[in-house]
């Protein structure tokens, strides 16, 4: 899990409108990789005392096509009207998605499944417990091997890694229920597992 730094820049005094009492809401901005809504609930302060958010709203967000960084504009409300006038302008953190990697300059080449209970949503899978998918077209399940057209291969590669982290999902495109354990396979000799009970889909909450 990344850590994400920002700074509280500007105190705004905003009235409720249900009694009319005054509360203060800050604005900020940070820097990420990650495309995913950002739900931010806790922000840490150097000293690693936790701030609980109340109110999170993006201003603005601009994504750089060059290094695949997000910016994000930013207005905080604290739990209990907590005043937070005191971190003006010093460092406080917030923890990226514990599934999150940058695979802007990564390429994938091969994908293991392991499914278990496996929903029948992808039709002749119901029953196959190990899969392996490869750059190359060659998928095997179990002891068949089949061949698949290479460039279908890549375009389901690259629909993965635009979606750990797309504007879309909280969770990678490896999430959901019925399946036990994804692995990805990079070109630069990584693996990065994901486990729990995911499904190939979106990942929209």
């Amino acid at each position: 899990m990344s850590d994400c730094y920002l700074t509280l820049e500007e105190v705004k005094l905003n009235t409720s409108y249900l009694d009319g009492s005054i509360y203060k809401t800050y604005i900020t901005h940070f820097f990420s990789y990650t495309k995913a809504r950002h739900k931010v609930q806790y922000l840490y302060d150097e000293n690693d005392n936790v701030h609980s958010v109340e109110l999170y709203e993006i201003i603005d967000r601009k994504v750089d096509p060059d290094t695949n960084e997000l910016f994000v504009r930013a207005e905080f409300e604290f739990e209990d009207d907590e005043d937070m006038d005191a971190f003006l302008h010093k460092p406080l953190y917030f923890k990226e998605p514990e599934w999150f990697h940058d695979l802007t300059h990564e390429e994938i080449v091969q994908l293991n499944c392991a499914f278990e209970q496996y929903e029948p949503v992808l039709g002749s899978l119901i029953e196959r417990k190990n899969v392996y998918i490869n750059a190359n077209g060659t998928v095997q399940i179990a002891d068949k091997i089949y061949h698949l057209s290479e460039p279908k291969i890549c375009e389901f590669f690259y629909e993965i890694k635009i979606n750990l982290g797309s504007e879309k999902t909280y969770q990678p495109l490896l999430c959901g229920g019925g399946s036990s354990r994804y692995i990805l396979h990079l070109k630069s000799g990584k693996s990065i597992e994901y486990s729990g009970d995911y499904a190939l889909c979106d990942g929209t909450p």
